[in-house]
């Protein structure tokens, strides 16, 4: 049975503050963009249908993640029954899963659209339920069913539990850590690559096959008395200005995600497969609170590169300011209306 560990309480003290912060800042900012997307919903664009499901998958991390782990440190032990146990467990992974699964949904659906135009838009409206996003949840709930298995609430000493996991097998736990580093990260991280080439090529090749059909007739193209002509101000027609904007929103996102967990997951590799690892209080401590910030994050990128959201936080901060009478955010009908295509999220 593994023993507990001695509890460092100016580390326990400075991890609660941390998770605090975090779980507010998290909270109050995906529930804010959550608000203003569906305030919006009859003017969805594709991107705002992934955004709103990040912000629910970044929801669950902030309610059935970090709340539970500040809880656990408040009280130093957990304190519930077994179903509370394998429940907080399973939906720990689940915004995992769900939160890295949807920006692959999105760099996919990115990929889609730009490398694959004839068919994206062969399908008509956009679907509030699209395929991507179902697939992503899907798999989250689906593959966070062996935590309920693992995981069980045990006496780790007189009257004293814990919630941890318990594998059949010594080799159990490096499996278990292999498979999540893969499932959540290497996996994701390989395809959101994969696309994220095809599609930096394809608006490459679209802008300099653009810049050839620009060309006079019989142009030299090596004469010292040629100049050139000015590459365009704006995107070629295929591909967007708003088009390239989500491509800059999403891989703002992978990188902040990759930033965020990268170090997580190689920490817990690093323990489960060293079968003499360096004490990892503080540092283990300090590299999970920094993948717990990539909750932050997602809502207020979004909010900077899409004019109509920050527009409302803008309402919204204004109507905050003012004294002495009633504030409301401006009517969906006048709000709406004045965002136009080209500065908003394709």
């Amino acid at each position: 049975m593994p023993q507990p560990r001695v509890r460092d309480l100016g580390l326990a003290r400075a991890e609660i503050a941390v998770l605090g912060l975090v779980l507010a800042l998290t909270t109050l900012g995906n529930s804010f963009v959550l608000w203003v997307l569906l305030r919006r919903r009859k003017h969805n664009a594709p991107m705002h249908v992934f955004m709103v499901n990040l912000c629910v998958a970044d929801l669950v991390v902030a309610l059935f993640q970090v709340l539970p782990q500040l809880i656990w440190d408040i009280t130093e032990r957990f304190q519930g029954p077994d179903l509370l146990c394998r429940s907080i467990k399973y939906l720990q992974i689940v915004g995992m899963f769900a939160s890295s699964y949807m920006i692959v949904a999105m760099t996919v659906d990115r990929h889609h659209a730009i490398c694959c135009p004839l068919q994206a838009y062969r399908g008509g409206a956009v679907s509030r339920w699209n395929t991507p996003v179902m697939v992503a949840w899907g798999l989250a709930l689906v593959l966070s069913i062996p935590q309920v298995f693992i995981f069980s609430r045990s006496e780790v000493a007189p009257g004293e539990f814990e919630c941890w996991g318990h594998f059949a097998e010594p080799w159990g736990l490096k499996a278990y850590v292999t498979w999540m580093t893969v499932a959540v990260f290497l996996l994701p991280a390989l395809i959101i690559t994969i696309c994220q080439i095809r599609i930096f090529r394809e608006i490459h090749n679209n802008i300099y096959l653009k810049s050839e059909r620009m060309l006079p007739a019989g142009s030299p193209r090596c004469s010292l008395d040629y100049v050139p002509p000015h590459p365009p101000s704006t995107p070629p027609p295929s591909i967007t200005k708003a088009m390239s904007k989500t491509v800059r929103m999403t891989l703002v996102i992978v990188l902040v995600y990759t930033i965020c967990w990268s170090p997580f997951f190689i920490v817990q590799l690093w323990a489960a497969w060293d079968p003499n690892p360096p004490d990892q209080g503080v540092a283990f401590t300090i590299l999970m609170l920094l993948a717990s910030l990539n909750s932050c994050t997602n809502p207020w990128i979004y909010t900077a590169f899409s004019s109509s959201v920050s527009r409302e936080l803008q309402n919204l901060l204004h109507c905050w300011s003012r004294t002495g009478r009633r504030g409301s955010l401006p009517d969906d009908s006048t709000t709406t209306h004045t965002s136009t295509t080209k500065d908003s999220l394709y």
